[in-house]
């Protein structure tokens, strides 16, 4: 199967093309800066700011764990998977559409990119279509900055996991293909949970794609129907949030996991589909 990867050039986004590349031919990699096309209205800007004002300060853990997260995946995926390169300001740039219609992919993938709109859409409907990472489990949490680091705010460690959807118009609403818990035991790190949230992420994704390559039955099932869900946006990620996020790790995301009746209760309430390798 051959596929076009949409995705931006940070060190995990590399990390998963390889691995793409292990179960599939990559065509061609378009690597977005992700700067909007309109500038965002005055109140959005401020937010933004302030969330990064207390991302340096209040959540500087965060920061520094996702640098030491993208200096580890460059050690271990130095080189592209393809010489075909393209690189563009805004993933919707005609250069996006360009590449896809030159090398007519089966699949394109798309990781990492800010919001996809109709015409990239269009241009993959010659093949099997294009799909979508998120993060997070949809619908149960959607949008950003990062979802993982939602979920510790809230105290939903049962929500932390990853979703593999087609895409669409909107911000992770497009129907699932796959939606898993991350594997975990309580004894992570905050460094370790990222990482492993970010792993599980890669392996959901490339057997997803192999499934389809494969023309295995995988799902395609509307978010509305599983639940309506949370949606959390960047601007909103500020101080209170970060120090929640921080003092739930420290002091209750260990002693959740060791309790796993809590766990199990909590988890069986959720509607998830699980892809296999098989």
């Amino acid at each position: 199967m051959r596929v076009v990867i949409l995705t931006n050039k940070q060190g995990n986004q590399i990390a998963l093309a390889n691995k793409i590349a292990e179960r599939a031919e990559v065509a061609a990699i378009v690597f977005s800066k992700n700067i909007p096309r309109r500038k965002p209205d005055f109140s959005k800007r401020a937010g933004l700011f302030l969330s990064s004002l207390a991302g340096r300060i209040i959540g500087r853990e965060f920061v520094n764990i996702w640098t030491e997260m993208q200096k580890k995946y460059d050690v271990f995926y130095p080189n592209l998977p393809t010489e075909n390169v393209v690189e563009v300001k805004n993933v919707n740039d005609s250069a996006s559409v360009e590449t896809i219609e030159k090398h007519a992919p089966d699949l394109v993938v798309v990781s990492g990119t800010n919001l996809v709109g109709k015409k990239v859409i269009e241009a993959a409907q010659n093949g099997y279509g294009i799909v979508n990472l998120h993060t997070g489990i949809s619908p149960y949490v959607k949008g950003g900055p990062n979802c993982t680091n939602w979920c510790l705010a809230k105290n939903w460690f049962h929500l932390i996991g990853n979703t593999v959807m087609w895409l669409d118009l909107g911000i992770d609403t497009g129907n699932i293909i796959a939606t898993e818990q991350t594997p975990l035991d309580g004894n992570e790190t905050m460094f370790d949970l990222h990482w492993k949230v970010m792993e599980h992420a890669h392996e959901i994704y490339v057997k997803s794609i192999w499934r389809i390559g494969e023309g295995k039955n995988v799902p395609s099932v509307r978010q509305k129907s599983v639940a309506e869900g949370n949606h959390f946006n960047s601007v909103d990620w500020n101080a209170r949030q970060m120090r929640n996020a921080l003092n739930n790790f420290r002091h209750n995301y260990k002693n959740y996991f060791a309790d796993a009746e809590t766990h199990r209760k909590l988890s069986a309430d959720l509607e998830l589909f699980p892809v296999t390798d098989e």
